[in-house]
């Protein structure tokens, strides 16, 4: 990655000085932005001497040295031989800004496949195809073709797919006083990909925070390992959200999982930050300028009252909590007010403190305060007729230096936001020190994001371990010894791994089931067993309460009846006797594998309602106790499962250690494409939980 982004020569190729010739366009940035390094001009048909003073070649052979990075914008069709050329010159590193390769149908697909394979035949790493490629202001490099002027130079780096995207960023950060590390447009990431660049960028000292703009995730655990090595902040806005639509499914699990819900338990996990509002990129890169808000109490001001109840309304949202600076502390700031007719208080009304002196002060004990973690501060400077008047004072007076000051003294952050005529907003913020936000809604949002970051990197690295009492033998061979949908019998492997079910029995006839729920003791409940009817209750297939052989074997006969009018020629398999469970709250657990991010769990509200009250949370797998324990208290279902309304509280121990063991059964038989538990009864009285029924489909792997 090194050569890519500080390469001493680079080479490119289709170059000319015909007027609509775009590799020309790439070779004037390189010349605005002010790159250093030897540049030389490719052309097999052209007859240049040089294009804007860099010298023509008709082929790589004729160089006089071996480029550091060889710059492709041809037809698609002529790329994999070029790129080739380039290898058996020597050539290590690409930048292929063309289009038409794997997102243009087969005939792409095909090139995209010569271009890897030619790539694989010399070792060559290359960015793109179909993308912008790359851009360093530390060096100016800037490979993309679009004119553009130099982008000022700060911590900022930037990933995407969508090359046309960066550069709107880049426009935007140039107003907002936000400058550019590193900017790498990945196009159909064929070689360099998001991680390859979060890897890099990682390890980069002139990046501060790591942005991300995707529209898909090919390697989600990939994604995940290198954010959370990174060390910085990694800030993704994940595109591409509304398309996935709903697909037929074997079970509930996967009937109402949901790829969303998959990324943001990945991202929380690795500690990635999400930003749903595009413009959150500039906000994040400034927020980042600030000292880490280490805790999550938080001091809400402004000169004018109904900022401060709008911006504490936003505090709370964003789940906040409003900081207690003490009596002495508001007994000492009332020394600065003029009339003393404002109550003073969190949020805090700065409307009764003219003097901007005053301001500062208060400003400034705020962050000193030991009870107080950051503070958000929102003014105006408006545009009003120039007098010695107190307002004037009050609003144009500059007090920037004296809050940078406050801010780096207590190594605490506070965020500001400024109203008034756009001219003079962009004047300030181009002059100042501190981060300028534009709304109080995104400076709160993002204020968040920052304490969320900072509070994610105090907490202990995820760990996990198997569960015991696991007989990974017989679960293994039960694995291997089954393919396709199963239903009860899926209770066998669950067993293995040490999850409790109720005690169960199969018969194929009213004699077998009345001898097998004898043995397990009444009452029991009988299940219909067939391929045919997966869901059982609609099916008919569910009978509750059988308490004696007469109720068994009629039964049998009802289950059997009832699933021959469900379907006609249904396959009947006989029934499953179980134990009746104890009362308690009926919960799911289940499981799936995402594409990208391999096996998933959810869980949540479980019984004949799964799919209507949709209270589910999700973890990746394999996960942990801690985890699991935080993912159940955002339940809606969660104040049921603790007891309310004179209904005990269910044993949501046994629950999480059941969610766990489920979860590294998943990661250890991957074959299990899909799992559903449901109903779990989470018994009251903390007297255990059962896996009631059970379906499973399995893939076997090549």
């Amino acid at each position: 990655m090194e050569k890519i982004f500080y390469p001493e020569s680079i080479a490119i190729w289709g170059l000319s000085n015909r007027e609509n010739n775009i590799p020309r366009l790439m070779l004037e940035n390189l010349i605005r932005w002010g790159y250093e390094g030897r540049l030389f001009g490719i052309h097999p048909k052209g007859d240049e001497k040089h294009v804007d003073g860099v010298k023509m070649y008709k082929s790589i052979k004729d160089l006089p040295q071996q480029p550091d990075l060889a710059v492709f914008l041809l037809p698609a069709r002529l790329i994999p031989g070029a790129l080739r050329e380039a290898g058996e010159f020597g050539v290590r590193r690409a930048a292929i800004l063309s289009g038409g390769f794997n997102e243009s149908g087969a005939e792409g697909e095909k090139l995209a496949e010569e271009l890897m394979a030619v790539a694989d035949d010399f070792g060559i790493r290359f960015i793109g195809p179909n993308g912008l490629t790359v851009a360093n202001t530390a060096n100016g490099l800037c490979l993309p073709f679009t004119p553009t002027f130099k982008t000022p130079r700060g911590g900022m780096s930037l990933i995407t797919q969508s090359g046309g995207m960066g550069l709107f960023l880049w426009h935007l950060m140039a107003d907002e006083n936000i400058g550019l590390a590193k900017f790498a447009s990945i196009g159909n990431k064929l070689n360099v990909s998001e991680v390859d660049c979060i890897r890099y960028f990682g390890e980069d000292p002139e990046t501060k925070v790591i942005c991300l703009y995707l529209e898909s995730i090919t390697d989600g655990r990939q994604l995940m390992e290198a954010a959370s090595e990174a060390g910085k902040p990694v800030i993704i806005y994940k595109a591409n959200t509304t398309q996935a639509g709903s697909k037929a499914a074997m079970s509930h699990t996967a009937a109402i999982s949901n790829n969303e819900e998959i990324i943001d338990a990945a991202f929380e996990r690795a500690g990635i930050l999400r930003i749903e509002e595009f413009d959150d990129f500039i906000g994040a890169a400034k927020i980042f300028e600030l000292p880490p808000m280490r805790g999550n109490r938080i001091m809400v001001m402004s000169p004018a009252g109904g900022f401060t109840v709008l911006m504490a309304d936003l505090c709370e949202k964003a789940g906040f909590e409003f900081a207690d600076p003490g009596e002495a502390f508001y007994k000492e700031i009332a020394e600065f007010t003029n009339a003393g007719v404002i109550t003073l208080s969190n949020p805090l009304d700065l409307g009764d403190i003219y003097d901007p002196s005053s301001t500062a002060s208060v400003i400034n004990l705020v962050l000193h305060n030991d009870k107080v973690d950051g503070a958000v501060y929102l003014t105006q400077n408006p545009q009003m007729p120039k007098n010695d008047d107190v307002f004037n004072k009050m609003f144009k007076t500059d007090i920037s230096k004296e809050v940078t000051g406050a801010i780096r003294s207590s190594g605490k952050p506070m965020a500001s936001c400024l109203y008034g005529p756009s001219k003079t907003i962009n004047r300030v913020k181009q002059n100042v020190n501190v981060p300028i936000f534009n709304t109080p809604e995104s400076m709160i949002r993002i204020m968040k994001l920052q304490q969320r970051y900072h509070a994610k990197q105090a907490e202990p690295a995820f760990t996990t371990a198997l569960p015991h009492g696991i007989d990974m033998d017989a679960a293994a061979s039960w694995v291997r010894s089954h393919t396709g949908t199963h239903g009860e019998e899926a209770l066998e492997l669950l067993t293995a791994f040490g999850i409790p079910v109720a005690k169960n029995q199969t018969a194929t006839t009213p004699d077998e089931a009345v001898a097998a729920a004898e043995a397990i003791g009444y009452p029991v409940v009988m299940k219909v067993i067939s391929p045919d009817a997966v869901h059982k209750s609609e099916a008919g297939g569910v009978l509750m309460g059988l308490n004696d052989a007469s109720d068994v074997r009629n039964g049998f006969d009802t289950i059997w009846a009832n699933l021959e009018a469900y379907k006609k020629d249904a396959r009947f398999d006989g029934v499953r006797l179980m134990a009746m469970a104890g009362s308690g709250h009926d919960m799911f657990v289940g499981g799936s594998v995402d594409d990208s991010f391999g096996p998933v769990a959810l869980f949540g509200y479980g019984g004949i309602y799964i799919e209507v009250f949709q209270d589910a949370q999700t973890v990746l797998c394999p996960s942990s106790p801690d985890e699991i324990e935080t993912k159940i208290t955002r339940l809606k279902s969660a104040k049921i499962l603790a007891g309310t309304r004179g209904k005990a509280g269910g044993d949501i121990s046994g629950y999480i250690d059941l969610i766990h063991r489920v979860t590294h059964l998943m990661a250890q038989f991957p074959q299990i494409q899909e799992l559903d538990l449901n109903p779990v009864r989470v018994l009251e009285d903390g007297s255990g939980v059962l896996a009631l029924d059970a379906r499973c489909r399995i893939e076997k792997r090549s």
